[in-house]
């Protein structure tokens, strides 16, 4: 069950938190969108897999999704924070 879904112990109720909310997920499954910036160091999870790490560009907190430049090729990566958890990474980690 991902974080927007209702959490009353049933997982089949999938009522979902209203669209202008998706920035104020609950801080213990992922960083919310008000909580990255620009230049951070972050690792994306989704659908129980990991799904990139790389560093923030752009932060659009009223859409609750952020841009990141991946590590590596370079790619960059629209993260919806309603379907991914963004955990920020130490610096000093490669």
């Amino acid at each position: 069950m991902s974080w927007h879904e209702a959490a009353d112990g049933n997982e089949s109720a999938g009522e979902r938190v209203p669209y202008g909310q998706a920035a104020e997920a609950p801080g213990d499954i992922g960083a919310t969108a008000k909580q990255l910036h620009l230049g951070q160091r972050v690792q994306a999870h989704g659908h129980g897999a990991a799904h990139g790490a790389g560093t923030v560009e752009t932060v659009a907190v009223e859409l609750g999704v952020v841009w990141i430049r991946e590590d590596g090729l370079g790619e960059r990566k629209l993260l919806d924070l309603r379907e991914y958890q963004v955990h920020p990474r130490d610096p000093t980690e490669g």
